[in-house]
């Protein structure tokens, strides 16, 4: 039976090699609204083979067109990525029983005991002092128009092992995609299947998008500084996180 991938278009369908192309006809900055609504245009995906556990998966893509904020970019493409804070999630847990923060350090020390966790058995022998070792890397994403920890949903919270390795771009309106959907990032020989469609930025165009800083590390990249290779991912069934691809 074919396996089917959902993928987040507007006006376009990816037939063969063709580019699945993402447009709209407003350049009006992000919303909430925007987030939410969306088409989704489910495309057939080749066979997967079903491999062995720690058998080379497959990181097969495709080319598709997103417009961001004043730009376009078609995937695979390479550039300069920043670092971003943290979102909370299902996991996460504050007084009163709220779903947010009320500072960016509000039992931040809570979420990173629970991705130190998972690192440690994704990556066993993982630095967690290293990982984390900035002041940036112990914050939640500021407030801004909403609450301290929240991204461009709003009220939805990504999964802890989803948020670990989140990318952002500066997608506009009805671009942005569906929360959840995978991608793959790579950059000297390593590879990560990172994580979409939770948050929005960063706002400077020196940088291509942000990632969270679990991503940077197991890539083995420097903030401001690497070209990370971005690229569409047909295979939706990896985890996010480190991955080997087939050759």
């Amino acid at each position: 039976m074919k396996k089917t991938v959902p993928v987040l278009i507007l006006t376009a369908v990816l037939c063969g090699s063709a580019h699945a192309q993402i447009n709209f006809d407003s350049s009006a900055g992000p919303g909430f609204a925007d987030a939410l609504a969306s088409q989704e245009l489910v495309i057939p995906a080749p066979e997967v083979e079903i491999v062995k556990e720690g058998s080379p998966a497959s990181c097969e893509g495709y080319p598709l067109t997103m417009r961001l904020r004043g730009r376009t970019v078609t995937l695979p493409a390479t550039g300069v990525w920043t670092l971003e804070s943290h979102l909370a999630t299902h996991k996460d847990a504050f007084p009163d029983k709220r779903s947010f923060p009320k500072s960016v350090r509000e039992n931040i020390s809570g979420h990173l005991a629970n991705s130190c966790d998972l690192l440690s058995r994704l990556v066993p022998g993982a630095d967690c002092a290293e990982v984390y070792s900035s002041r940036w890397d112990k914050e939640w994403t500021p407030p801004e128009n909403g609450k301290a920890g929240q991204g461009a949903l709003g009220d939805v919270r990504p999964s802890n092992e989803e948020e670990m390795w989140i990318f952002n771009m500066m997608w506009v309106g009805k671009s942005m995609p569906k929360a959840g959907t995978k991608f793959l990032a790579t950059y000297k020989g390593k590879s990560v299947v990172v994580v979409g469609g939770y948050e929005r930025g960063p706002s400077s165009r020196k940088f291509i998008g942000g990632f969270q800083k679990e991503v940077l590390w197991a890539l083995g990249a420097r903030q401001d500084s690497s070209k990370v290779t971005l690229s569409a991912l047909r295979d939706q069934t990896l985890p996010p996180g480190p991955v080997t691809c087939a050759r």
